[in-house]
């Protein structure tokens, strides 16, 4: 009876969120993502984006094939083959196109519209699962759009490049909408692993006809970002595990600060003012579309 008392109140503060260091977790993912955008635009500049997403996919499998293995990751696939390839297919999509925009847009225009994913979650959530949507949340969605628009500036010659950024959105987020229902009977080893192979399957077929013989800086840049990719994933899996998603979303888009010093410092870019205001529109829509009234917070979530 004695050691009871002293063990719950122990696990109930383990369980608690640990904020300041999922923050710090979260920071240290957002400063590698940015090394593995200057990556991929680096590669880009040279290869094609399925080559990458080849090489980067196959690092990945070849990396965690011996763990999935070992915990029985890969055969417990059962009931869920068909959103496994769903999902790979949306990541797929969504890898490719966001490859290529990074490749050939300015990296805060890039990574602006890339925010947009946010508030698709949301339209995509009412069209997959049938989720209701309230007023609040679809004039986020209109401001967000709202800030798009600017960013391409459609009185102008606007870059196609900009629809592969929105594509690449779109893609992420119904891939989101599929991994919120495959973690419930799939662990993140097995998406992990399922992912990269499902990927690089995809993609091989479609390098082989642009392919272009890397020479060995080039292919350690590649195994890098497959390894940096795994890390990251990790990283990141972490500061959910110990932190509040609310309270670690806002920090995401220090991507857009990050990626602009990235773009100005190593590939001399400088973003227009249209690209910042519509980068400000797009993260106010998404914080308007995540926000929630603190008396709601005890009643069942209606987004």
């Amino acid at each position: 009876m004695t050691s009871h008392k002293f063990v719950a109140p122990a696990k109930a503060a383990s369980a608690r969120p640990q904020n300041g260091r999922a923050t710090a977790f979260y920071l240290l993912g957002i400063l590698i993502s940015t090394a593995m955008v200057w990556m991929i635009k680096t590669l880009g500049q040279d290869y094609g984006a399925f080559q990458i997403m080849v090489a980067r996919g196959a690092v990945m499998a070849v990396v965690l094939a011996p763990f999935a293995l070992m915990r029985r990751a890969v055969p417990r696939v059962s009931g869920t083959p068909l959103k496994l390839a769903g999902r790979s297919l949306m990541a797929f999509g969504g890898q490719a196109m966001g490859i290529a925009a990074i490749a050939a847009l300015p990296l805060a225009q890039a990574q602006a519209l890339g925010f947009t994913k946010g508030f698709l979650v949301l339209a995509l959530a009412v069209l997959m699962l049938g989720e209701q949507v309230g007023w609040r949340r679809w004039a986020a969605m209109a401001l967000g759009m709202l800030g798009v628009l600017i960013i391409l500036e459609p009185g102008q010659d606007i870059d196609p490049a900009g629809f592969l950024a929105l594509g690449s959105a779109i893609c992420f987020a119904g891939s989101t909408i599929v991994v919120k229902d495959l973690t419930r009977d799939t662990d993140r080893l097995t998406l992990m692993f399922w992912g990269a192979a499902g990927q690089s399957a995809l993609a091989l077929p479609l390098a082989l006809i642009w392919w272009v013989a890397p020479p060995l800086p080039d292919l350690l840049i590649m195994l890098c970002l497959g390894l940096v990719a795994i890390l990251l994933q990790s990283i990141m899996l972490t500061a959910f595990r110990l932190g509040d998603v609310s309270a670690l979303a806002p920090l995401d888009y220090l991507r857009l600060v990050t990626g602009t010093i990235l773009g100005f410092l190593a590939f001399g870019e400088v973003p227009g003012p249209a690209v910042l205001i519509g980068a400000a529109l797009i993260i106010a829509a998404n914080f308007a579309a995540s926000w929630r009234p603190a008396r709601q917070a005890a009643t069942p979530r209606v987004l």
